[in-house]
């Protein structure tokens, strides 16, 4: 994990300022693409002066690709329950992710981003195992977090396209930190016998947990101070506490909520507006 990020950090940190012009473009170009605002103040690049602060947002699905939220291979041995590990992709729809933050370039070709995100799942219908040879189901509770995290965006050359005039692509690291709310196994029945445990489950313990990301993406100029972006890449999160008031040592199924750190994949839409 840490060599990923730290390798992230790296690209996003590298490679020339281009103050003079991006990659043999002239800056005279490069702000006719929309990048730089136009200004008789003091004069950054080739006239022009560099556009600091942006207000950024951004919307879009997440998929989960790693990490397990069911951990049936770490119960008891010999007390006539049995389970699986099913994973957050299996546990999970699809979920959302929002962000709303701000960017400072540091010059025209990097910028540092603080984005607070709210992002959130619906839990899907599972058996979590079996005791007796009665199934255990019952559905997993949504999946909500919310939280901070801070990056760098290295930008690249902007390349000619149609529709939009031009596209930049860049990549981002970032490293932060987000809350997810409680987790409970939600409407538990044991077959032939209702309401397993009261009906409600407790799972995971809510919490603050680390995360990062590496993530690539274009954008484009639509409006004189306006830029239109789709990115992706791998985002990493943290695991939370298990929740063992209820699932005791002494209870068949103990150990099924043993996660484990999950990772996904979004596919954003951002939007950016420079001052």
């Amino acid at each position: 994990m840490r060599v990923l990020f730290l390798g992230a950090a790296a690209v996003a940190l590298s490679g020339c300022s281009w103050m003079g012009g991006l990659g043999g473009k002239s800056s005279s170009q490069s702000n006719q693409h929309g990048y730089y605002a136009s200004s008789a103040d003091d004069c950054c690049v080739g006239g022009k002066s560099l556009s600091r602060w942006n207000v950024e947002a951004a919307v879009g699905p997440q998929f989960f690709v790693g990490g397990d939220a069911v951990t049936g291979d770490q119960i008891h041995v010999g007390t006539g329950a049995e389970s699986g590990v099913i994973s957050m992709s299996d546990a999970y729809e699809t979920g959302m992710r929002y962000e709303l933050g701000g960017s400072y370039a540091l010059n025209p070709n990097r910028k540092i981003t603080v984005m607070g995100h709210y992002a959130s799942a619906e839990g899907e219908d599972v058996t979590v195992g079996t005791i007796g040879g009665n199934a255990v189901t019952g559905t997993m509770g949504d999946y909500k977090g919310y939280g901070v995290e801070a990056g760098i965006r290295q930008y690249f050359t902007p390349t000619a396209a149609p529709v939009f005039g031009s596209i930049r692509p860049y990549v981002e690291g970032r490293l932060g930190a987000t809350h997810i709310d409680d987790v409970a196994l939600e409407n538990a029945q044991i077959a032939g016998s209702g309401a397993w445990l009261g009906g409600t489950v407790p799972m995971y313990e809510g919490g603050w947990v680390p995360t990062g990301a590496g993530l690539v993406g274009v954008e484009a100029p639509v409006f004189k101070r306006a830029t239109l972006g789709l990115e992706t890449g791998i985002r990493y999160t943290g695991t939370l506490d298990s929740d063992n008031s209820v699932l005791t040592g002494a209870n068949p199924l103990a150990g099924i909520n043993n996660g484990t750190d999950n990772w996904t994949i979004p596919v954003m839409l951002r939007g950016r507006y420079r001052f």
